[in-house]
């Protein structure tokens, strides 16, 4: 059985052999430089995909399958993973006594057609090369991302990550491994940005009136609202708001005295920066800007009351330059209904 000093020791000299063997190689290059550390590698440059890779039954690489994240607007892809090498294989290093390493690797970005077929795709993939021998690979740490702000192409995508082995300088791609990734970019994500809202139009405000932000507690009574002038429940006569809670838990805001109600517009684009909810706040002090809406979608009430979102509460003396009679309101939490029903609410809201 192999110990750790034997494998060590085993390890670095097959790098300095490994090392020698490839710079003889490099030697009769006309460019006798390091390889690069910084790639941008276009996958539409290469060979038909995967056509040429022969991987080898028995192989010591052992993968952490790649995994990936994704950006909101679906612009940038990252991905993760790792893989490592195992010297205690004794059918793959049947031949040698000596430990094996990592001699290189190749990533190769694919779009999946209708057909199920990878082809090539002019989308780019960046990464830092790692410099070889090595004895582990770790794809976050080489900062692999698929980065198209342009959003040139959607579908199905699959990513090729190859690695070679060996435990022989002399044969630096002994063992070839492949694993992949599969994942989607929305067609949607490729769609036209829409063309943004005039501030002349009718139905939209723009204002750049200052809000500052406020915590209440009111409740699903069928009593009592809420005062945004008063920071506090009130009756309902003097009251702007009120949220009544159906038998699922569903809340329903409604505006009282005059007051209308809409859900905000932020949501309606592919720009997630702004759909701001109760965990994510815009930055102080807040503008009505903030928080787009459309007169035309002002109503006595609207449904789904809850903490992904915000809602605008207009009164009878609106004023978009000065931001009087101007609130937005989201639910920050809920609470355990009374022995009556009536579930109290946490909310947070903005006025000028």
């Amino acid at each position: 059985m192999k110990h750790d000093f034997l494998k060590s020791a085993s390890l670095l000299a097959l790098f300095s052999a490994f090392t020698a063997v490839m710079y003889a190689c490099n030697s009769s290059s006309n460019d006798p430089s390091a390889p690069e550390r910084d790639h941008e590698v276009s996958s539409s440059s290469a060979p038909p995909i995967m056509s040429s890779i022969e991987v080898t039954e028995v192989s010591p690489i052992r993968f952490q399958p790649p995994t990936f994240n994704v950006n909101g607007d679906e612009s940038v892809f990252n991905f993760n993973g790792s893989a490592i090498l195992d010297g205690w294989d004794t059918t793959a290093n049947a031949d040698s006594e000596n430990d094996p390493f990592f001699t290189g690797i190749t990533l190769t970005l694919a779009h999946v057609n209708a057909m199920g077929q990878n082809e090539q795709t002019p989308i780019q993939l960046t990464y830092t090369a790692p410099v070889f021998p090595k004895d582990a690979i770790n794809l976050g740490e080489m900062g692999v991302s698929m980065v198209d702000l342009e959003k040139t192409q959607c579908g199905t995508f699959k990513l090729f990550v190859v690695l070679t082995a060996t435990n022989d300088p002399a044969v630096p791609e002994k063992f070839i491994s492949v694993d992949s990734v599969t994942f989607t970019r929305s067609e949607e994500a490729c769609m036209p940005e829409p063309e943004p809202v005039s501030s002349s139009a009718a139905d939209v405000i723009i204002s750049e009136a200052e809000l500052s932000q406020y915590k209440g507690k009111m409740s699903t009574s069928t009593i009592y609202g809420f005062s945004f002038i008063d920071n506090a429940e009130v009756p309902m006569a003097q009251a702007q708001i009120r949220v009544e809670v159906d038998e699922a838990g569903k809340l329903t805001l409604f505006g009282v005295n005059g007051y209308r109600v809409a859900k905000y517009n932020n949501d309606k684009d592919k720009n997630f920066d702004d759909d701001y909810s109760s965990k994510y706040l815009p930055e102080s002090p807040a503008h009505i800007g903030n928080f787009r809406f459309s007169e035309t979608k002002l109503a006595e009430s609207v449904s789904s009351f809850d903490i992904d979102y915000f809602w605008v509460v207009i009164g009878p003396a609106f004023n978009a330059d000065t931001g009087d009679d101007f609130f937005a309101v989201t639910l920050e939490s809920k609470e355990v209904p009374d022995g009556n029903g009536v579930r109290p609410l946490n909310i947070i809201f903005y006025k000028k």
